[in-house]
Protein backbone atom coordinates (compact mmCIF):
# COMPACT_ATOMS: atom_id res chain seq x y z
CA UNK A 1 0.00 0.00 0.00
CA UNK A 2 2.80 2.44 0.90
CA UNK A 3 4.57 1.56 -2.34
CA UNK A 4 1.43 2.30 -4.38
CA UNK A 5 0.93 5.71 -2.77
CA UNK A 6 4.59 6.63 -3.23
CA UNK A 7 4.53 5.39 -6.83
CA UNK A 8 1.60 7.69 -7.60
CA UNK A 9 3.35 10.59 -5.88
CA UNK A 10 6.58 9.98 -7.82
CA UNK A 11 4.55 9.79 -11.06
CA UNK A 12 3.01 13.19 -10.29
CA UNK A 13 6.45 14.61 -9.47
CA UNK A 14 7.74 13.37 -12.81
CA UNK A 15 4.76 14.73 -14.75
CA UNK A 16 5.13 18.13 -13.05
CA UNK A 17 8.85 18.05 -13.94
CA UNK A 18 9.86 18.21 -10.28
CA UNK A 19 12.12 15.21 -10.80
CA UNK A 20 13.77 13.67 -13.84
CA UNK A 21 12.88 10.18 -15.04
CA UNK A 22 16.36 8.81 -14.27
CA UNK A 23 15.94 9.86 -10.57
CA UNK A 24 12.54 8.19 -10.23
CA UNK A 25 13.78 5.04 -8.48
CA UNK A 26 15.92 7.00 -6.02
CA UNK A 27 13.06 9.33 -5.00
CA UNK A 28 10.68 6.40 -4.75
CA UNK A 29 13.02 4.53 -2.41
CA UNK A 30 13.67 7.58 -0.20
CA UNK A 31 9.99 8.46 0.06
CA UNK A 32 9.04 4.88 0.94
CA UNK A 33 11.63 4.85 3.72
CA UNK A 34 10.40 8.21 5.04
CA UNK A 35 6.72 7.18 5.02
CA UNK A 36 7.43 3.80 6.64
CA UNK A 37 9.57 5.44 9.35
CA UNK A 38 6.86 8.05 9.99
CA UNK A 39 4.22 5.31 10.36
CA UNK A 40 6.39 3.36 12.80
CA UNK A 41 7.29 6.42 14.91
CA UNK A 42 3.69 7.66 14.95
CA UNK A 43 2.50 4.24 16.12
CA UNK A 44 5.10 4.18 18.89
CA UNK A 45 4.05 7.66 20.02
CA UNK A 46 0.38 6.65 20.12
CA UNK A 47 1.30 3.52 22.06
CA UNK A 48 3.39 5.61 24.45
CA UNK A 49 0.29 7.65 25.26
CA UNK A 50 -1.64 4.44 25.96
CA UNK A 51 1.19 3.22 28.23
CA UNK A 52 1.48 6.70 29.81
CA UNK A 53 5.16 6.76 28.85
CA UNK A 54 5.23 9.62 26.33
CA UNK A 55 8.24 11.60 27.64
CA UNK A 56 10.42 8.54 28.35
CA UNK A 57 9.53 7.29 24.87
CA UNK A 58 10.62 10.60 23.33
CA UNK A 59 13.97 10.18 25.12
CA UNK A 60 14.19 6.59 23.83
CA UNK A 61 13.42 7.63 20.25
CA UNK A 62 15.94 10.48 20.30
CA UNK A 63 18.71 8.18 21.48
CA UNK A 64 17.71 5.19 19.39
CA UNK A 65 17.03 6.87 16.05
CA UNK A 66 20.13 9.05 16.14
CA UNK A 67 22.39 6.12 17.03
CA UNK A 68 20.68 3.54 14.80
CA UNK A 69 21.13 5.86 11.81
CA UNK A 70 24.89 5.56 12.32
CA UNK A 71 25.30 2.00 13.61
CA UNK A 72 23.01 0.21 11.22
CA UNK A 73 22.04 -3.29 12.19
CA UNK A 74 19.39 -5.87 11.44
CA UNK A 75 16.74 -4.93 8.88
CA UNK A 76 13.60 -6.95 8.12
CA UNK A 77 12.97 -7.84 4.49
CA UNK A 78 9.47 -6.35 4.28
CA UNK A 79 7.82 -3.32 5.87
CA UNK A 80 5.11 -5.38 7.58
CA UNK A 81 7.83 -7.49 9.25
CA UNK A 82 9.70 -4.37 10.33
CA UNK A 83 6.49 -2.79 11.59
CA UNK A 84 5.50 -5.88 13.58
CA UNK A 85 9.00 -6.17 15.07
CA UNK A 86 8.90 -2.47 15.96
CA UNK A 87 5.62 -2.85 17.84
CA UNK A 88 6.77 -5.99 19.66
CA UNK A 89 10.11 -4.37 20.50
CA UNK A 90 8.47 -1.24 21.85
CA UNK A 91 6.17 -3.26 24.13
CA UNK A 92 9.31 -5.06 25.32
CA UNK A 93 11.07 -1.73 25.90
CA UNK A 94 8.21 -0.54 28.12
CA UNK A 95 8.36 -3.74 30.16
CA UNK A 96 12.15 -3.92 30.43
CA UNK A 97 12.48 -0.23 31.34
CA UNK A 98 10.58 -0.84 34.58
CA UNK A 99 12.79 -3.83 35.42
CA UNK A 100 15.97 -1.86 34.63
CA UNK A 101 14.88 1.10 36.74
CA UNK A 102 14.55 -1.26 39.71
CA UNK A 103 17.74 -3.24 38.92
CA UNK A 104 20.21 -0.62 37.77
CA UNK A 105 23.24 -2.87 38.10
CA UNK A 106 21.87 -5.13 35.34
CA UNK A 107 21.07 -2.12 33.16
CA UNK A 108 24.50 -0.53 33.61
CA UNK A 109 26.24 -3.86 33.00
CA UNK A 110 24.36 -4.35 29.72
CA UNK A 111 24.90 -0.71 28.81
CA UNK A 112 28.64 -1.12 29.30
CA UNK A 113 28.67 -4.23 27.07
CA UNK A 114 26.58 -2.41 24.44
CA UNK A 115 29.02 0.49 24.45
CA UNK A 116 31.94 -1.93 23.98
CA UNK A 117 30.16 -3.58 21.02
CA UNK A 118 29.44 -0.24 19.35
CA UNK A 119 32.97 0.99 19.95
CA UNK A 120 34.40 -2.27 18.52
CA UNK A 121 32.12 -2.60 15.47
CA UNK A 122 31.16 1.01 14.81
CA UNK A 123 28.76 0.42 11.95
CA UNK A 124 27.25 -2.57 10.16
CA UNK A 125 27.35 -1.87 6.43
CA UNK A 126 23.90 -3.03 5.29
CA UNK A 127 23.47 -4.11 1.63
CA UNK A 128 20.75 -1.48 1.08
CA UNK A 129 23.20 1.24 2.11
CA UNK A 130 26.48 -0.26 0.85
CA UNK A 131 28.89 2.42 2.10
CA UNK A 132 32.18 2.73 0.29
CA UNK A 133 35.37 2.57 2.37
CA UNK A 134 35.47 6.30 3.18
CA UNK A 135 31.76 6.54 4.02
CA UNK A 136 32.01 3.49 6.26
CA UNK A 137 35.04 4.90 8.10
CA UNK A 138 33.28 8.24 8.71
CA UNK A 139 30.04 6.57 9.80
CA UNK A 140 31.92 4.33 12.24
CA UNK A 141 33.66 7.37 13.67
CA UNK A 142 30.32 9.17 14.07
CA UNK A 143 28.69 6.14 15.73
CA UNK A 144 31.56 5.75 18.19
CA UNK A 145 31.51 9.44 19.05
CA UNK A 146 27.72 9.54 19.43
CA UNK A 147 27.58 6.54 21.76
CA UNK A 148 30.11 8.26 24.04
CA UNK A 149 27.95 11.41 24.04
CA UNK A 150 24.84 9.36 24.82
CA UNK A 151 26.61 7.44 27.61
CA UNK A 152 27.86 10.74 29.02
CA UNK A 153 24.34 12.15 28.95
CA UNK A 154 23.04 9.09 30.79
CA UNK A 155 25.80 9.43 33.38
CA UNK A 156 24.99 13.11 33.99
CA UNK A 157 21.27 12.38 34.30
CA UNK A 158 21.86 9.42 36.61
CA UNK A 159 24.09 11.49 38.90
CA UNK A 160 21.58 14.36 38.91
CA UNK A 161 18.93 11.97 40.25
CA UNK A 162 16.51 12.31 37.35
CA UNK A 163 13.67 9.80 37.29
CA UNK A 164 15.41 6.45 36.73
CA UNK A 165 12.80 5.43 34.16
CA UNK A 166 14.16 8.05 31.71
CA UNK A 167 17.67 6.69 32.18
CA UNK A 168 16.33 3.17 31.56
CA UNK A 169 14.67 4.16 28.28
CA UNK A 170 17.83 5.90 27.06
CA UNK A 171 19.99 2.95 28.08
CA UNK A 172 17.71 0.49 26.32
CA UNK A 173 18.07 2.54 23.12
CA UNK A 174 21.83 1.97 23.15
CA UNK A 175 21.50 -1.69 24.16
CA UNK A 176 18.97 -2.27 21.37
CA UNK A 177 21.26 -0.70 18.75
CA UNK A 178 24.09 -2.93 19.92
CA UNK A 179 21.88 -6.03 19.81
CA UNK A 180 20.68 -5.16 16.30
CA UNK A 181 24.30 -4.83 15.13
CA UNK A 182 25.22 -8.20 16.60
CA UNK A 183 22.17 -9.84 15.01
CA UNK A 184 23.05 -8.41 11.59
CA UNK A 185 26.59 -9.73 11.91
CA UNK A 186 25.43 -13.18 13.06
CA UNK A 187 23.10 -13.60 10.07
CA UNK A 188 25.63 -12.00 7.67
CA UNK A 189 23.37 -9.10 6.79
CA UNK A 190 26.22 -6.80 5.83
CA UNK A 191 28.50 -5.81 2.99
CA UNK A 192 32.10 -6.67 3.77
CA UNK A 193 34.67 -4.43 2.13
CA UNK A 194 37.92 -5.93 0.96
Amino acid sequence: MVEEIVSKLVNRMEVKKIIEENNREYYGYVLIIMVERAIAVATILVMSLAFKQFLPTIAFLLFFLSLRKRTGGYHADQFWQCYLLTIITYVGVVQVAVIFSENTYIMYGLLFLAMLVIEAIGTVNHPNVAFDENELRETKKAARFLVIIEIGTIAVLAVSKINQLYVSYMSIAIILCSFSMCLAKIINQEVKLK
